[in-house]
């Protein structure tokens, strides 16, 4: 699949000398023809029957790259995830952010209307609301899991 102009494509049928891409919605006739190696258009898009979701072509492009670096290397899908979602824009994963790029409030809340962001920044975000938190500060120990290979560089 890819994006274009704020419409998605998909493969629909392919020869040696060109690839019939159509619009992923299947109501619409949208069509592309391209070269087989996908760099420059042979006939190019038809109308659509429906209006563009820019706003799903990131999100689109993201997945691309996670399924390519899993068929090009070996690295586990946990350090492929985590490279490659780092430096994808919170505001293109759908949650609506602030003017300064933090969560909304409505999104801070748990479903009994507490308070559960202890800690936000532009690098990390710490849930946890405070009646949890008063447990774990009345635990001699505590037991953690994590995924220690994964880490930002500049916070391990």
């Amino acid at each position: 699949m890819l994006g274009s102009e704020g419409y998605i494509y998909t493969l629909k049928r392919k020869n040696d000398v060109k690839l019939i891409i159509r619009c992923q919605n299947r109501d619409c006739k949208g069509r592309c023809h391209t070269n087989p190696t996908m760099d420059a258009i042979v006939s190019g898009p038809t109308e659509h029957y429906h209006a563009p979701k820019p706003d799903l072509v990131p999100v689109l492009e993201l997945k691309n790259k996670i399924k390519s670096r899993a068929a090009e290397t070996e690295e586990p899908s946990s350090t492929i995830l985590h490279s490659t979602m780092r430096y994808f824009p919170l505001d293109a994963a759908g949650p609506p952010t602030s003017s300064n790029n933090q969560l909304p409030d409505h999104l801070e809340q748990t479903n009994r209307g507490e308070n559960s962001v202890l800690h936000e920044d532009e690098k990390l975000i710490i849930f946890i609301a405070a009646t949890n938190l008063s447990v774990l500060k009345t635990c001699k120990h505590w037991f953690v899991d994590g995924t220690f290979k994964v880490y930002p560089e500049d916070s391990y």
